[in-house]
């Protein structure tokens, strides 16, 4: 098969389709920290937090204002969000509340 440059425009417009540009952003959740410390992402975007501590009752995610929050998060499990609003959202973990991150969504 030729392709032709059309053909090539055509492929090219199918890989660039919305969805193809959502992330999905890791924030790994440890004892008294989140990492990174700070992410800037596009509306549309979903962050997921990872546990990666091993903690009797898990680690909870939270937003400074108490909108969103995970369910606690043993070792291994995750909790994602997908932003739909431009803004600027400070995390924490319920269980350390000085171990903070900051969602920018652009």
């Amino acid at each position: 098969m030729r392709w032709t440059p059309i053909g090539i425009a055509l492929a090219l417009l199918s890989l660039t389709s919305a969805g193809a540009f959502a992330a999905d952003v890791m924030v790994h959740v440890g004892h008294n920290r989140l990492d990174p410390a700070a992410v800037s992402i596009a509306v549309g975007d979903t962050v997921t937090f990872h546990n990666m501590d091993a903690m009797p009752g898990g680690h909870t995610v939270a937003t400074e204002d108490g909108a969103l929050s995970s369910p606690p998060l043993q070792k291994d499990q995750a909790w994602s969000h997908k932003f739909t609003e431009p803004g600027s959202f400070g995390f924490h973990i319920v269980e350390h509340p000085a171990a903070k991150t900051t969602i920018v969504v652009k």
